[in-house]
């Protein structure tokens, strides 16, 4: 009995340390309404190096996704973002209400090249 108790136990951790760590895990989200544009997403961790390549050529800026960051990002003089992440977490918080609308386009178009990069 002792025996099937304790495979069942090392079974059950395996199979979660697996699925939590499979590589293999994306979720995306993003809310856009009349005031804000959120995205977020939260990815296997291996990604990251991709992500941030992709993000460094995009915006012309060198940002350590591998560190726990919360910063804003200047667009073009007036538009800003919000930008945090970490390993295999980020997350992009636009306000609308003080930005231009090619401030907009510009954050809709990275974050639909986010998911890209994050879907390869």
């Amino acid at each position: 009995m002792k025996n099937i108790f304790y495979s069942i136990a090392i079974l059950v951790t395996t199979l979660g340390y697996g699925c939590r760590n499979s590589g293999g895990h994306l979720s995306i989200s993003t809310m856009d309404n009349n005031t804000d544009f959120k995205f977020e997403a939260k990815y296997a961790e291996d990604k990251t190096g991709k992500l941030e390549k992709y993000l460094d050529s995009a915006l012309n800026n060198e940002l350590p996704l591998d560190q726990n960051i919360d910063l804003f990002v200047n667009l073009n003089g007036s538009d800003k973002f919000n930008l945090k992440a970490k390993k295999g977490w980020l997350t992009i918080d636009f306000d609308k209400r003080n930005s231009s609308l090619a401030g907009y386009m510009k954050v809709k178009k990275l974050t639909e090249g986010i998911k890209r990069k994050l879907m390869e």
